[in-house]
């Protein structure tokens, strides 16, 4: 085998190869979930036609060096050599550039539903979380609770300390809370410094001690000012009753009731909506 041949092979080896890359990619593509159908067979037709491509390439390639050696090979099968192995190696910057997509698009997705500081969901992505929890709660039977919780003197540690240090409140008091959560509680910042909770399971006297435990999590955040102060919470609890937006709004409005009815008593503690 010379070297123009050794050389054609090896080029029709690497179309080979590109194309069975490229028929991986477009067929891991037509598997994403949410794809319309008619995308998902897009993508499969795609994947076979690589496939095809890739055996075709090969086959040229074994033909024209090993059927045919010592013969000198036609311009245009050099030609068609590059067209070919460009074809796979364009698909896959095209599927790299659709990965990319993908993922800032699931960024800004999430992104609409997540607080960027807590990393907690907003107020969009509690509504969705919450309603999912309620609905899984009323096909089992079980009671679930809302909780409204606030930082206690936050506006002091923003003017006293600046907004950077309220921010690092934030963020600790959010992971605190975060790591005292059962799976399937529901956790959000919905406010400056308030945050919203969905304790499915539970009824309100089981809630107390959960709610008591994220106040214990909380003091152990360290204030920016003197060593001598603490972060504390004041929380409200209510009952919600039913499934729907509907009835998380009313049972938290119940639970925002109580709230202030803690930070009227003298703040740091937890009260029960009457």
């Amino acid at each position: 085998m010379n070297a123009p041949d050794l050389t054609f092979l090896l080029l029709r080896a690497a179309t080979a190869v590109l194309c069975g890359l490229a028929a991986r990619e477009a067929w891991s593509r037509s598997r994403l979930p949410g794809q319309p159908r008619q995308r998902r067979w897009r993508s499969r037709f795609g994947a076979a036609v690589l496939l095809a491509l890739g055996v075709f390439a090969l086959e040229d390639g074994v033909g024209e060096a090993l059927g045919r050696p010592g013969e000198l090979l036609r311009w245009r099968s050099w030609v068609w050599v590059i067209l070919d192995l460009s074809i796979p190696a364009q698909v896959l910057a095209v599927m790299a550039t659709l990965r990319q997509r993908d993922r800032l698009e699931a960024e800004l997705a999430a992104a609409v539903r997540r607080d960027p500081l807590t990393l907690l969901p907003n107020r969009t992505g509690f509504a969705e979380e919450a309603t999912v929890a309620l609905a899984a709660a009323a096909r089992d039977g079980r009671p679930v609770v809302g909780a409204m919780l606030d930082i206690d003197f936050f506006k002091a540690i923003n003017d006293g300390w600046g907004h950077g240090a309220g921010d690092v409140v934030l963020r600790d008091v959010a992971a605190a809370m975060r790591a005292m959560l059962r799976p399937g509680d529901v956790l959000a910042r919905v406010g400056g410094e308030e945050f919203a909770l969905v304790l499915p399971g539970v009824d309100v006297k089981g809630a107390e001690p959960l709610l008591e435990r994220l106040r214990a999590a909380a003091a152990t955040v360290p204030h920016p000012g003197a060593p001598g102060q603490r972060v504390t919470l004041s929380a409200g609890l209510a009952v919600v009753e039913g499934t729907g937006l509907a009835a998380l709004e009313s049972g938290l409005r119940s639970a925002d009731g109580a709230l202030y009815a803690a930070k009227a008593a003298g703040r740091n503690r937890v009260m029960v909506a009457g």
